[in-house]
């Protein structure tokens, strides 16, 4: 992982994807942390908002 401080934010303390975080690779959705990339993968982290 590049930014370290980020992994609270996407894994919970087993490694795995917390429930509010959806994860791409190549406009795929992927429920494993650990999917292979390519050398020109595009992976996008999007992060549940919730408000009124």
């Amino acid at each position: 992982m590049l930014n370290p401080k980020l992994r609270g934010y996407v894994l919970d303390d087993q490694g795995d994807l917390r429930p509010n975080v959806a994860v791409f690779v190549d406009g795929r959705r992927t429920l494993d942390p650990a999917a292979p990339l390519g050398a020109d993968s595009q992976v996008h982290v999007l992060q549940a908002l919730s408000g009124g």
